[in-house]
């Protein structure tokens, strides 16, 4: 009983720090974002439903936040665990990319489709063989050549939808939120005390950012914090495949959810009209629900909601 409850205390220690330090990186990097001109403008850019500039440093601190979390929790324990090690430098890898994306291409007359699409294909690559190197992988097939290509298309794939949701306030992250209370529960029922931390590290970065990016947003994530959301998601995923085991690969992509689905349906609508995939419109599904008449708060809700009941389907299916 004493040992239980003293493994409580430590996840709600984790949990209450991951999300304090975030609070307060993504108070002061706002302040930086305004101070230093690191703005996601507006003007000109038929992707913007925003009507002033709006600083794009909220993912440095969620990303920031995580690896300490890592970091304290390996401390902690005086072990060290490659598969933080290789969570770690992955998720620099596609934050770079992201971060890069943010500066050179935050207005969509500025993007390179050409150039963005072998970017989106190499560092996934890099991303992907650092998980491998660290022994986190997808483990349906046995042999390694696929599980490798497997764990790039997922990096790829889910870095990109996390990405699509970005459009409105509170929605990457709350979505994000929500499918990593999936992944606890997941990780409770099935014993992983591994992805049990590294969840409840991500929930409190992510919860303390959302604080200053709930509607009316005070700063973004960018790119390069839906790319390190997408990443850790693809990992969170990654992490429950079983050999040959179709629902053990089903049960997490429908928790991961919303964002997955949408962003199928998007690629295939874009691709059926001949667009680059790479080049955004305001079709996604929330677009819809706002262009209907609701509000954002109110659409916000409608996504929460049926992000909830795609975790249900997810969890009954993985158990």
């Amino acid at each position: 009983m004493g040992e239980g409850l003293k493994r409580v205390r430590k996840m709600i220690y984790l949990f209450l720090s991951s999300f304090i330090i975030s609070l307060i990186l993504t108070f002061v990097f706002e302040g930086i974002g305004i101070k230093y001109n690191f703005y996601d403008i507006a003007k000109g850019d038929i992707l913007k439903i925003h009507k002033k500039p709006i600083p794009i440093l909220g993912g440095l601190a969620i990303i920031i936040t995580v690896i300490i979390g890592l970091l304290f929790f390996i401390f902690q324990n005086q072990t060290f665990d490659w598969r933080i090690a290789g969570i770690i430098f992955g998720s620099l890898v596609v934050f770079i990319l992201g971060f890069w994306d943010d500066l050179k291409w935050k207005h969509i007359s500025e993007i390179k489709p050409y150039q963005k699409f072998f970017l989106l294909i190499l560092f996934p690559l890099i991303a992907a063989f650092f998980l491998l190197m660290s022994g986190i992988k997808i483990d349906f097939f046995s042999e390694i050549w696929l599980a490798g290509f497997l764990t790039f298309i997922y990096i790829f794939v889910f870095i990109n939808a996390v990405n699509y949701q970005d459009g409105m306030d509170g929605l990457a992250g709350g979505l994000t939120a929500i499918s990593l209370v999936g992944f606890i529960f997941l990780a409770l029922i099935s014993g992983n005390n591994f992805v049990l931390i590294f969840s409840l590290i991500l929930l409190g970065a992510v919860l303390g950012f959302l604080v200053f990016n709930f509607p009316p947003a005070k700063i973004f994530m960018g790119d390069s914090g839906a790319y390190f959301l997408g990443f850790v998601l693809a990992v969170l995923a990654m992490l429950f495949s079983k050999p040959y085991d179709p629902l053990s690969i089903l049960g997490p992509v429908f928790i991961v959810g919303l964002p997955i689905f949408d962003g199928i349906f998007t690629n295939i609508r874009r691709l059926f009209q001949k667009k680059s995939i790479f080049l955004g419109d305001r079709k996604h599904f929330y677009d819809k629900i706002l262009q209907t008449g609701f509000s954002t708060k109110k659409t916000l809700l409608i996504c929460y909601s049926i992000q909830a009941i795609f975790i249900i389907m997810g969890l009954i299916f993985y158990l």
